[in-house]
């Protein structure tokens, strides 16, 4: 069996679709840079696809990249990727809206999403006391991995994709599919404590406000309206942040300061993101070989804005 059969194998072998943020990460690398599409990425194709990047930023060709281009350039890849991002989400707030509406009457009432909200309440309230509090474990998964090994390449080859697509998401919006999310929405007082009494008050609250006519159940234009609304100030919070942080690259790459970026600047920045992931250190990039040790982050303030919402 040669190489490439082994380490595609091996790729193929992920454990599962829950796979951590450095895998994402690195997947991305890969696919960006992979010109033969082989999922391997070899030193001097890296070298070439990054030299080929560098010459379509340079637009005026004049063998530099200036903070304009460099800026441009990574502002076009953003905004096609919130295109797509927001596309998605809204067929999964489609798809929510039909998972909520049980009775299929094109119609969500009030007992509808209220028991939503239940089972996510009982989820997190472990302990069973009526409350979400520091007391409560983390609730455990109940939902089983799929086996890749016992997959058809067509079914492997699928699942990289949604992989991929994940990985390569720009637009988060505020959850509360974990813990954290769940405190940041509903524990109104901020004591650290979630009263059932609190949280069907919050959901009441974003249910009545997302029937905006209120006639006393929510359609599915309403429900939708309701969410683009706050995805679209998501998206452009998103996009101004990331923008913001280009000029911040920029003037990172920019090691003379002279507002020109050269061949030479960009590749030795590249040559170390490849370094990191080849953590083998035999000029190769691969999803199979070891991930790098993670690198320690400063801790950063998160905000305290809220949005009022009926779609988680």
């Amino acid at each position: 069996m040669n190489v490439r059969l082994i380490l595609m194998t091996a790729f193929f072998l992920l454990p599962s679709l829950a796979i951590d943020a450095a895998s994402h990460r690195k997947m991305v690398f890969v696919n960006q840079y992979d010109l033969d599409g082989d999922w391997l990425l070899y030193a001097g194709e890296f070298e070439h696809a990054r030299k080929r990047r560098f010459n379509n930023t340079d637009e005026n060709q004049d063998g530099v990249v200036n903070e304009e281009e460099y800026v441009f350039e990574y502002q076009n890849k953003l905004d096609t990727q919130l295109v797509i991002d927001r596309k998605g989400q809204v067929q999964q707030t489609i798809v929510r809206f039909n998972a909520l509406d049980k009775n299929e009457n094109d119609m969500m009432e009030w007992q509808e999403y209220e028991a939503s909200g239940l089972r996510s309440f009982t989820r997190y309230d472990v302990n069973e006391d009526g409350n979400i509090d520091t007391q409560d474990l983390a609730p455990v998964n109940k939902w089983k991995r799929k086996d890749t090994a016992k997959m058809t390449k067509q079914q492997q080859e699928n699942l990289r994709d949604r992989q991929l697509a994940s990985a390569k998401r720009s637009l988060s919006m505020p959850s509360t599919h974990d813990k954290k999310g769940m405190f940041s929405k509903y524990d109104n007082n901020q004591d650290g404590v979630i009263t059932k009494a609190e949280h069907q008050l919050r959901r009441r609250a974003d249910f009545d406000l997302t029937d905006e006519d209120n006639n006393g159940w929510v359609s599915q234009d309403e429900y939708l309206f309701e969410y683009q609304n706050r995805m679209d100030k998501q998206i452009a919070k998103t996009r101004l942040a990331a923008i913001k942080q280009t000029y911040v690259r920029f003037g990172v790459l920019d090691k003379n300061e002279d507002g020109q970026m050269t061949i030479e600047e960009y590749q030795f920045s590249g040559q170390r993101s490849f370094n990191r992931w080849d953590s083998d250190k035999n000029d190769l990039v691969s999803m199979s070989e070891a991930l790098p040790e993670a690198r320690k982050k400063p801790e950063l303030q998160s905000s305290s804005a809220q949005v009022v919402a009926v779609n988680e």
